[in-house]
C-alpha cells in the first residue's frame, strides 16, 4: 500500500510539474511557480537527491525538500484568485508529500523506537 502509495504521489507531482511548466509559458501568470517550485523539489530529490533527510530533530524528514515544497505554498496561497487549478494542483502535492515522507517512508521498525 506505501509503495502504491508513493507511487501515486510521484505521478501527481510529475503531472503537477508539466501542468504547471506549460501554463507558465502559455499563460505566463506568476501564481505557477509555486506549482511549479512544489512539485519539482521532491521530483528533482528522487531523481537526484540533495537532501538526505538528516535534521537535527530525528522527527524532521527532508528538510531542504519541505522548504522548497511550502514555499511554494506559500507563493499559490498568497498569489491565487479563487478556487482555481493552481490551488487544487499545489494542495495535492502538499498532502502527498507529508503522507509521502511520512507516513510511506517510515520503516514499521521505526514506529516501535
Amino acid at each position: 500500500m506505501k509503495k502504491l502509495f508513493s507511487l501515486f504521489f510521484y505521478s501527481w507531482s510529475t503531472v503537477a510539474f508539466l501542468v504547471s511548466l506549460v501554463a507558465l509559458l502559455v499563460y505566463r501568470d506568476l501564481v505557477w511557480l509555486g506549482v511549479l517550485l512544489s512539485s519539482g523539489a521532491p521530483l528533482l530529490n528522487r531523481i537526484r537527491p540533495y537532501d538526505d533527510g538528516y535534521s537535527i530533530n530525528r522527527k524532521l524528514r527532508q528538510p531542504l525538500v519541505s522548504l522548497f515544497v511550502m514555499s511554494g505554498v506559500a507563493w499559490v496561497l498568497l498569489t491565487v484568485a479563487g478556487g482555481a487549478w493552481p490551488l487544487w494542483l499545489v494542495l495535492g502535492v502538499l498532502g502527498g508529500f507529508l503522507l509521502n515522507t511520512y507516513w510511506a517512508s517510515v520503516d514499521d521498525n521505526d514506529l516501535r523506537d
